[in-house]
């Protein structure tokens, strides 16, 4: 029998910012980000990336890679996490541009890696489409977890309007990830042979994540869970939780942030950042955006696992 491979420490040190899509992963990450401690990885599972960042490059959303296949997953996070030679990547993928904003992206990306190349760190790594994996990596490596939680209506609210819907069939290809989600593999196999209306599927999708957060991450003291809510009035003393939890420290980079990004000037909803944010409206404004009949809809789908995370009957529109 192989021996098997021992925990890279800087994965170890890594902290997880995952949830859904659209439940603020973008700025948590960010945040984190500004304790010297860390750097920051993008999405190292989504299947799609852009020239701007590295990826496993899953075959669905939402992929599960259990314990049986963690030393897979290790391979392929540590190259991201560690030096390597980056003059040939940046050739390999400034030769795929065929735009200006293409040409963004490997500059980007340029910008990304030249630090971990210079002074390797453990990383924030922010990627909502690690939030079945996450447990893996906290059970096999120690790696801590921040659960990024959104109200299912403006989650839902989001979704419709930003992707239209989700392909359940991302989920049910993935035998080893339905069997994580035995009270839920029914409703998901029905989603995915007869595509429900957008609102339901994102319904469903916030129920399914946050139901398998509830039992595997939760539970472990190793995962701590800040709600969108939590940045409305409390930004500071919520930003200094979870850089504790993190085993982060307090830069003066935190206090630009926190000024640049929370305002309520800021766009929010139709605006092109994912991290600045006027945080009463950012919380508030899909009770106008969805219809009493909407609403319905997603609340008689969450409300109870809602309600034991927190978010309680007068959470939703009267």
């Amino acid at each position: 029998m192989s021996q098997a491979a021992p925990i890279d420490p800087l994965l170890a040190g890594s902290v997880i910012v995952t949830g859904t899509h659209y439940s603020a992963t973008t700025l948590v990450g960010a945040l984190l980000a500004t304790a010297p401690e860390f750097h920051l990885l993008h999405e190292p599972l989504n299947p799609q990336p852009t020239l701007s960042y590295d990826s496993l490059r899953p075959p669905q959303w939402y992929a599960f890679y259990g314990e049986d296949h963690f030393e897979r997953l290790q391979r392929g996070l540590i190259p991201m996490l560690r030096r390597r030679a980056i003059v040939p990547e940046l050739l390999r993928r400034a030769s795929r541009v065929r735009s200006g904003k293409e040409f963004g992206q490997v500059a980007r990306y340029a910008q990304r890696r030249l630090p971990m190349l210079i002074a390797p760190r453990p990383a924030i790594l922010k990627d909502p489409f690690l939030a079945f994996t996450a447990r893996t990596l906290q059970q096999c490596a120690g790696t801590k977890v921040v659960l990024c939680l959104r109200h299912p209506g403006g989650f839902a609210e989001s979704m419709v309007r930003k992707a239209g819907q989700f392909d359940f069939n991302d989920l049910v290809d993935q035998p080893a990830l339905m069997e994580q989600l035995p009270d839920e593999a029914e409703t998901i196999r029905h989603f995915a042979r007869e595509p429900q209306p957008p609102l339901a599927q994102a319904a469903l999708l916030w129920r399914v994540v946050y139901g398998f957060a509830e039992r595997q991450l939760l539970p472990d003291k190793r995962t701590a869970m800040v709600r969108q809510e939590d940045f409305m009035g409390t930004r500071e003393v919520t930003a200094r939780r979870l850089l504790a939890f993190a085993g982060g420290s307090e830069s003066p980079r935190l206090g630009r942030f926190l000024r640049r990004n929370f305002r309520t000037d800021a766009p929010s909803g139709n605006g092109t950042s994912y991290i600045r944010r006027d945080p009463q409206l950012a919380t508030t404004q899909w009770r106008s955006a969805l219809s009493a009949e909407e609403v319905r809809v997603v609340r008689d789908m969450t409300e109870p696992l809602a309600a034991r995370l927190g978010y309680s009957a007068e959470s939703w529109p009267h």
